[in-house]
């Protein structure tokens, strides 16, 4: 993805959200930025290098409230050939988003770092329910970390809430559930889904558990999946 096709998405997600007004209490909460990047061949050093300094500068911009860094280890349903890093950020609201993109966006920071990656997905979400959401009292190191970016096939629309809590009411039951939460990208319209887990212990036994059961069968041949990752904490430094 190239870098004034990010800044477009992030000033037209923004200026669509404002024109809602039947969900502008909830667009005026902080914001999550989940931005999926698959490492160009041959680009590890350069991109490590290249991270370090644009979220260095990104930190110093007034309206940053939280920023995470995980690396993936597991995908479906084909693995990545390089690595893949996530980057979340929260900001305060998506006005500050915007503020903040129009700034970096044209820095060489971010011209460097944007050319040594591909953009796997990159989703500006705020939780579906319209709560305050602080990722950092549900994770820490060691624990594990989903990202699903999805949206149901044509037609399914009116299922998607029943097929969703058969699935997930199975996930809560498995032995290391943490938590899952529901968000929405305000620019696609796109669910997003955030699950914790204690351990990749924990996390492998219930995929093993999970995938023998039909609720998951059902749930996912449901969905239209742009993107997933099953995550632990890194470091951006």
């Amino acid at each position: 993805m190239r870098l004034i096709n990010l800044l477009i998405i992030v000033i037209a997600f923004t200026n669509c959200s404002t024109t809602k007004k039947s969900n502008a209490a909830m667009e005026q909460k902080p914001i999550f930025e989940i931005a999926i990047r698959k490492v160009k061949q041959g680009k590890e050093k350069e991109f490590r290098a290249a991270r370090s300094a644009f979220i260095k500068k990104l930190k110093e911009q007034d309206g940053i409230e939280k920023d995470w860094e995980f690396k993936s280890f597991f995908t479906m349903p084909e693995p990545d050939e390089t690595d893949v890093f996530v980057g979340m950020t929260r900001y305060e609201s998506p006005e500050a988003m915007q503020k903040i993109a129009g700034q970096l966006m044209q820095s060489q920071e971010a011209a460097n770092f944007f050319s040594t990656f591909d953009m796997k997905s990159f989703v500006a979400v705020q939780p579906e329910d319209g709560s305050y959401f602080k990722l950092e009292d549900h994770i820490k190191d060691g624990n594990v970390l989903e990202v699903a970016v999805r949206s149901p096939k044509a037609g399914m629309e009116s299922k998607f809430s029943e097929a969703r809590k058969g699935f997930f009411g199975l996930v809560a039951q498995q032995d290391g559930y943490l938590f899952d939460k529901e968000f929405v990208d305000l620019q696609s319209g796109d669910k997003v889904v955030l699950i914790g887990w204690e351990s990749m212990e924990a996390f492998q036994k219930a995929l093993g558990v999970l995938q023998t059961k039909p609720e998951m069968g059902a749930f996912f041949g449901m969905l239209d999946v742009k993107a997933y990752q099953a995550l632990m904490l890194s470091s951006n430094e």
